[in-house]
């Protein structure tokens, strides 16, 4: 994770997504066990928990909000997502900007990575995670929902 702060700090999109795909290599790797160990599933948590909810949807748009008034065009964040998932005719000017095509490359990569589906219903195959998570769980009473939520009630999407 650390790495991936890092090249995020210095905003490099194509290493930004080598190092999310090696993370996501990790969790299919555990998640596609025979017979898990009750240690790399909490990994699998963890890497779920930090890529896809405190990275993708914490840090990733701070660092390009961070980095918006640096642009030629200043934007707010909601401007520079709507241009980018617009399509927006815009852009072709706005990519003149060197910044401006790193940040929407970063975006892109985060936007993709924060949407993979490989099966189920969520997005990182979060529901397939719960139910082998809560298969190797030694307590019972400690059942993982989705978003790491530990409340029984949202568990009843898996009924």
């Amino acid at each position: 994770m650390i790495e991936l702060l890092k090249k995020t700090y210095l905003l490099k999109p194509e290493d930004i997504e080598i190092e999310l795909d090696k993370h996501y290599k990790r969790y299919q790797e555990i998640l596609n066990r025979t017979k898990e160990i009750w240690e790399d599933m909490n990994e699998a948590r963890a890497i779920l928990f930090l890529t896809g909810q405190v990275y993708c949807e914490q840090i990733a748009p701070q660092a390009i909000e961070r980095r918006l008034h640096l642009l030629k065009e200043k934007m707010e964040l909601v401007k520079f997502f709507e241009l980018i998932d617009s399509n927006s005719e815009q852009l072709e000017e706005l990519r003149k900007d060197s910044l401006f095509v790193e940040l929407e490359k970063f975006y892109r990569i985060i936007k993709e990575y924060k949407n993979k589906y490989d099966n189920g219903k969520f997005y990182l195959d979060e529901e397939r995670f719960i139910k082998v998570y809560n298969l190797f769980n030694p307590d019972p009473q400690d059942l993982a929902g989705y978003k790491g939520e530990f409340d029984k009630k949202s568990l009843d999407f898996m009924k």
